[in-house]
């Protein structure tokens, strides 16, 4: 990784977390969904970033994929556990990094530890060389010993330039692959602990969608549109908030554009048996040593 690329990824990673803490805030009882995510997201562009990705805001056993829309009415109360995960770029260099907090209980106070705690001792074991099943092992022994499960089919995930999930897999287990880290990826670890079944499964659209392809339609200014989400995403996620400050209705636009084949959506992963689900999120560099953490 060459200077110019790696000071980009730190100056996202500032950024990114800068705008997690103001989220960590924000996340109180009587706190509108909406307006968490739209401060976050603004924070970024104030600080020079762009949003990699739209907030995620995942309430109790939702583990992922969940964003509000521009009509969303919901309001954060006693008791929710919230997972909010939060993406910055700098010139499609990516930060990715979530924090777990109870709305006004201390109910979950090991569960959140528990993944907190498993995101550091994944931190502290990677290195040049090592494989990713054995981050995973670290993982899963930390959440483990607080009594609770790893989802075993959620991963973290090596980024690229403009690539949200650019091919290494991190898993929050001791699996059967072989991948091997390399100095200078770079890589955001995601431990998410349950006192579920340790598995998520989901059908039904978050509101978070993804260009799949640019191509014209008939309609001249469906096509506009297709053009400002290719211009200003370059492929990454975006959400239903964003078109709803371009066209006055987007859901039947999305539609048209999902059934087009133009863009897929993210479905919302839930927790199989309703357990309440955990999540601790940083993005390191790869080191020659170990790992630099750019979103403390």
């Amino acid at each position: 990784m060459d200077d110019d690329v790696r000071e980009k990824y730190l100056k996202a990673g500032k950024i990114g977390s800068m705008a997690r803490e103001l989220g960590r805030e924000l996340v109180v009882e009587g706190a509108s969904f909406r307006e968490v995510a739209d401060s976050i997201e603004f924070k970024i562009e104030q600080q020079g970033g762009k949003v990699a990705f739209p907030v995620n805001i995942a309430v109790d056993n939702i583990a992922a994929h969940f964003t509000p829309t521009s009509v969303d009415t919901q309001v954060f109360k006693k008791g929710m556990l919230a997972k909010i995960d939060v993406g910055a770029h700098v010139d499609g260099y990516i930060a990715d990094s979530t924090f777990t907090k109870e709305v006004g209980t201390n109910r979950w106070h090991e569960l959140i530890k528990a993944s907190t705690e498993a995101l550091e001792a994944a931190i502290d074991v990677t290195k040049p060389g090592i494989r990713a099943k054995e981050i995973g092992g670290a993982v899963e022994r930390t959440i483990e010993a607080y009594g609770y499960t790893p989802i075993t089919n959620l991963t973290g995930h090596s980024l690229r330039r403009y690539n949200l999930h650019a091919g290494l897999s991190i898993p929050n287990i001791m699996d059967g692959s072989d991948d091997i880290v390399k100095e200078g990826d770079a890589i955001a670890i995601e431990p998410f602990a349950t006192n579920g079944a340790g598995r998520v499964a989901g059908r039904k659209s978050g509101n978070i969608y993804r260009m799949m392809r640019k191509r014209d339609t008939d309609d001249p200014q469906l096509n506009e549109l297709i053009g400002k989400i290719y211009d200003e995403f370059r492929g990454l996620p975006f959400s239903e908030r964003w078109v709803a400050r371009q066209v006055k209705k987007p859901k039947p636009v999305l539609r048209k554009l999902f059934r087009s084949g133009i863009v897929t959506t993210y479905p919302v992963l839930l927790e199989i048996e309703k357990g309440m689900v955990s999540q601790a999120e940083h993005t390191i560099i790869v080191t020659e040593k170990g790992c630099e953490v750019t979103t403390r």
